[in-house]
Formats: C-alpha cells, sequence, structure tokens
C-alpha cells in the first residue's frame, strides 16, 4: 500500500503542476492586467514598479509562471515545529497502513477516522511554515497571511454544512432504501432532485426571505441574520450570546450548502445500499435467522458506505476553497468570498493560491478515500 500511495502523490504532483499552468495562462488571457486599477491613481506608480520587478509582469508568459511557482513552493522560514503537520499526516499514513493489516476488521473504520482527525487537528493547530505566495496586487497585504485569514470562517461553515448534510443525508437515504416504493421513499425522491437541481443562489435567497426577513416581519423575533458571521458588539457577549449569535448567523449559509449535499448523500446511500440488500450474502443471512438490525446495520451498512467515501471526501476537499456563492450571497468572510473578489480585480496570486490550496486538497483526500476503502473493503488489494 505504501508503494501505491506514493505512486498517487506522485500523480497527483504533476497532476497539480499542470493544474497551475492551465489556470495561470487562462488568467493571462482573461484580458485586464491585474496593475490596470492601480494605475488609475498616480500616486500608487512606485507600488506598480515594485509588483512589475518582483513578479516579473513586463516579462513574457513563460517567465512570470515560473516566477510565480518559484515563490509559491519556496518556504520562507522553517523550524522543528513547522514539521509537526508533515509528521502528523506521514504518522496517520502509516498508522492506516498498520491498522489496515493487523486490527480486526470491527474497529478498522473507527480507529481510522480518530487516527485522521487528530492528524489534521495537529496539522491546522501547527502550520507554521510561511510560505513566500507575495502580495496582494490590490493592496490587501501578504496573500498568505490574507487566505489563511479566512480559511477559519470557511472551515466553521463548510463543517458545519458537512455534519447537517451526513447526520440527515445517510440515514435518509438507508431508511428509503429498506422502505423501497414507499410513499416516504417517494416523497424523498422527488425532494432530493427538487435540492439537488435547484441553483444554490435561490436556495440561499429563499432562505434569507423566509426565515430572516418575513419571520421577522411576521413574529418581530430576530431568529437569524441576513449576512456576516458575528454581530458588531460579538467581543462584548458572555458565552452563551456568544454560541445563540454565532448560530443565529451560521445555520442559514449552512443549511443552503446541506439541502444540496444532503440530497446527493440520500441518493448515493440508498443506490448503494439497495444494490447490498438484493446481494446473496445477506440472503444467507436472513436465511440464518440473524436478527434484520444486525443484518441491516453489521453486514449491510459498512459496504454500503464504500461507494459513499469518495463523494464525502471530495466535499470536504472543496470546502478548502469555501462555497464561494454561498459566501457572497451571505456576506460570508471565508476562502470563497475571497476569491470572487480577486477575480474581479485580476489578483492573480491571490487566485493562484486559492487555485492551488483546493487542488492540493482534492489529491490529498483523494488518497485518503482510497486507504478507506481498504480498510472498509478487505477485498481491496494495493499493488
Amino acid at each position: 500500500m505504501l508503494a501505491y500511495i506514493t505512486r498517487r502523490l506522485v500523480y497527483g504532483l504533476v497532476t497539480l503542476l499542470a493544474l497551475s499552468m492551465i489556470v495561470f495562462m487562462l488568467l493571462q488571457l482573461s484580458g485586464g492586467g491585474p496593475l490596470d486599477r492601480l494605475r488609475l491613481n498616480p500616486r500608487m506608480q512606485p507600488v506598480i514598479q515594485q509588483l512589475t520587478e518582483q513578479w516579473g509582469l513586463d516579462q513574457p508568459v513563460w517567465k512570470q509562471y515560473v516566477t510565480w511557482l518559484s515563490h509559491y513552493v519556496r518556504p520562507s522560514e522553517f523550524s522543528l515545529h513547522n514539521a509537526l503537520p508533515i509528521v502528523a499526516i506521514g504518522a496517520a499514513i502509516a498508522a492506516t497502513v498498520a491498522i489496515g493489516k493487523f486490527m480486526k476488521a470491527h474497529w478498522k473504520g473507527a480507529v481510522v477516522l480518530v487516527v485522521w482527525i487528530i492528524a489534521i487537528y495537529v496539522t491546522f493547530t501547527n502550520l507554521t511554515i510561511k510560505f513566500d505566495w507575495g502580495t496582494s496586487f490590490q493592496g490587501a497585504g501578504d496573500v498568505w497571511d490574507l487566505v489563511f485569514s479566512r480559511v477559519g470562517a470557511t472551515f466553521r461553515l463548510g463543517f458545519t454544512a458537512l455534519f447537517l448534510a451526513l447526520i440527515i443525508g445517510i440515514p435518509l437515504g438507508i431508511y428509503q432504501a429498506i422502505r423501497q416504493y414507499s410513499f416516504f421513499d417517494q416523497l424523498g425522491t422527488t425532494a432530493a432532485f427538487i435540492a439537488f437541481s435547484t441553483p444554490i443562489f435561490i436556495v440561499g435567497v429563499g432562505l434569507q426571505l423566509i426565515f430572516a426577513l418575513y419571520f421577522e416581519k411576521w413574529t418581530g423575533v430576530k431568529l437569524f441574520y441576513v449576512a456576516g458571521m458575528n454581530s458588531p458588539g460579538y467581543s462584548d457577549m458572555t458565552i452563551w450570546q456568544k454560541l445563540g449569535d454565532t448560530l443565529q448567523h451560521l445555520v442559514l449559509p449552512a443549511v443552503s450548502i446541506a439541502l444540496i449535499s444532503l440530497a446527493g448523500y440520500s441518493r448515493f446511500q440508498r443506490a448503494s445500499m439497495l444494490e447490498v440488500l438484493h446481494s446473496d450474502y445477506l440472503r444467507t443471512a436472513k436465511a440464518k435467522g440473524l436478527p434484520r438490525s444486525r443484518i441491516i446495520v453489521k453486514h449491510a451498512l459498512r459496504n454500503a458506505l464504500i461507494p459513499v467515501v469518495t463523494l464525502i471526501s471530495l466535499d470536504i476537499a472543496f470546502m478548502i476553497g469555501g462555497a464561494i456563492i454561498t459566501e457572497t450571497i451571505f456576506g460570508w468572510p471565508g476562502v470563497g468570498r475571497l476569491y470572487i473578489a480577486a477575480i474581479g480585480t485580476v489578483d492573480y496570486p491571490v487566485i493562484m493560491a486559492i487555485v492551488m490550496i483546493i487542488g492540493i486538497g482534492i489529491v490529498i483526500m483523494n488518497v485518503v478515500a482510497d486507504i478507506l476503502y481498504g480498510v472498509m473493503d478487505p477485498r481491496v488489494r494495493y499493488e
């Protein structure tokens, strides 16, 4: 498995390199230079000259790309403390391999999940390697600081939406499969198709109108807020007031994202569960007289969850880039909103940084999904 993981990571690096080239070329062909707005202010001439020299904006496109790449991958500072995230991820991979070989199958999935939660926590709490991603062309400051100052808000929104989608979507799909063609199954299928086909901006604006504006108008009670992450006096509130204020701002954008993910999870889980329920080994378990609850939970659910792993992994990776449209609608100060603003001003150091973070997240989570396949299904072998 270690050789397979290494091979996948090498392929991932090649993919990321190709992605950076394509995105960089598209930015160059999009029309309008990144410094056009600065040129409108005569006092910005020294800044324009500095950025032109730093990024080689007067050079051919391929030289500009090489300049950007050399800045992106070059750390400006490093210490033993900075190595903790690398050690944590490496230890998690090694532990996953060991768990797959030596631990009993009944506990494998839970232990691997705990290991990766710890590794991710250690990674993000000790991520102090500072890469020289340059300065925003629009005077917003250092790109690294600018992007990672928004990551916390994006994770708060994204993981809340993912949690809601998982705790509702997967049980819903399981129950629909068990009660196939029932009224509840038909109702759930119809609702899932409506949610899946409705554009996110319609869902977001609809939730704002109904549960924030009209609800307050009808009842006089301020239940949810339309925009922002916290109220102006947040720092002076008590801990319970802070919790309530956070939930009032968080619920609507999280639900708008969760509705679409929930629909996808329920459909995937239903289809996967139906396939497992009609398999031969489930018929054998029924013939042995095993309780229905044990058949579903122990024998069917574990195998039915395997196809959903990829979907969840990709959703986690895309959360790094933020729910772009949702963050814009709700004025959420996350990475997605920053990305939209950077596109509008052709701020390509910021654009490239966010695109590459999303790409790195997708590559890593695909590898994690492949590892989990082997852990959850003993028949999967990586040669």
